[in-house]
């Protein structure tokens, strides 16, 4: 019987575990048992091996959550630990795992997966685009140049997650792309596992208006975020201030922040200098479901003719019509598909990671003058970007 033949896709029996976990740690450079608290946390229900017989030769996760687009959490699966053993891969059972994965996503209701790829080009296979970016910053702490207490700064920890969820909350709404995070990403970066982290929230009498949440740095080590939310300016250069105060003892701060972060523009010199770039790629499952999802511009009463091929998913290619008024929007099939696009090249457009014409410039998109504009329209807002890594 042929590998091919004997394949199977399904969650991983418990003496799959360690099988699985070996994979993974080999395919994503892991050190040996480290895979194991991760796929933990996920839990592995939401785990996914393909056995090749009764060999374990691939594995994957997947995180319910959701991403913030146009003020509404769209409901998405985050693709984690994709891995393949290394004498099966070139052999075509990634892709096979990608597409048993697709299938059953999408027959869970799910209308879009979401992941950061290893290899970009393999991804964009199965229909996954870039769509929004990650980026950690780095700078000298004495090149900060703020020194402003004109808001209090007290310290937070773990018990006050819903306090900082709430202020996430408000920042992630304006924004395009952040995630819903579940709990568990709250309690691993506000309680790692591997050391300390400290988290001090910027009030103005009494009422937080951010927080920023670092790692403990030994001497020598750089100034690790994990998280840095302000909801004003005060908060802003406060929590800046906060992490300035290191600069006695420590060189070199870390941030995630967006690639036009009001944060940054606080600074008094152009010092950040990116250190890390990644950029999330997204995959249509449920196209008219994805749309309806999402919010858009609530002053805008606009249509947009789609002609969309999907070659995997057969149920997302065709003519639609998304039809957009105060704040939402429905698609329905039919219409004139004068916006003509892969599936992959919706995914930009989507989440304003391009604008119409930037699209133009770089996938075989064709569209009338009139498309564009619509499009740009119902997909106006800011650049989409996201501080977490999954």
């Amino acid at each position: 019987m042929s590998a091919t033949a004997s394949r199977s896709y399904a969650p991983p029996r418990p003496d799959d575990v360690p099988a699985m976990e070996k994979v993974l740690e080999q395919a994503l450079i892991f050190p040996v048992g480290t895979m194991g608290p991760w796929t933990q946390a996920i839990g592995h229900g939401q785990m996914r091996v393909v056995r090749e017989g009764e060999r374990v030769v691939a594995g994957l996760g997947v995180i319910p959550f959701g991403h913030w687009f146009g003020g509404r959490v769209v409901p998405t699966g985050g693709v984690t630990a994709v891995g393949v053993a290394p004498d099966r891969r070139g052999s075509g059972v990634g892709l096979w795992m990608l597409r048993e994965l697709l299938e059953e996503q999408r027959a869970l209701g799910l209308p879009l997966l979401s992941l950061y790829p290893a290899t970009t080009t393999f991804y964009r296979r199965a229909g996954f685009e870039r769509a929004a970016h990650r980026l950690i910053y780095e700078l000298p702490l004495g090149a900060i140049g703020l020194r402003d207490h004109g808001l209090d700064a007290e310290p937070a920890d773990a018990a006050q997650m819903e306090l900082l969820k709430g202020l996430y909350a408000r920042r992630a709404a304006s924004a395009s792309a952040f995630i819903e995070r579940p709990d568990f990403f709250w309690q691993r970066m506000l309680a790692p596992p591997d050391k300390p982290s400290y988290t001090v929230v910027a009030l103005r009498d009494g009422a937080p208006e951010g927080y920023v949440t670092f790692m403990h740095a030994a001497w020598g080590e750089t100034l690790q975020v994990r998280d840095i939310i302000a909801l004003t300016p005060a908060a802003g250069r406060r929590l800046l201030t906060v992490l300035a105060e290191h600069r006695s003892m420590l060189d070199a701060v870390r941030l995630p922040a967006g690639p036009h972060d009001p944060l940054l523009f606080l600074m008094p010199e152009q010092k950040p200098k990116v250190f890390n770039a990644l950029d999330l790629m997204i995959r249509f499952l449920d196209l008219p479901g994805a749309l309806a999802a999402r919010g858009y511009p609530p002053d805008i009463t606009a249509e947009l003719h789609l002609e969309v091929v999907d070659d995997l998913l057969p149920a997302n290619s065709g003519r639609f019509v998304l039809r957009v008024a105060d704040g939402a929007g429905q698609a329905e099939r039919g219409g004139q598909g004068r916006l003509r696009l892969h599936i992959r090249d919706l995914a930009p457009l989507y989440s304003g990671y391009f604008t119409p014409h930037e699209l133009l410039l770089a996938s075989p998109v064709e569209a009338d003058a009139a498309s564009l504009v619509a499009a740009a329209q119902i997909f106006a807002g800011p650049r989409p970007w996201l501080p977490d890594m999954f």
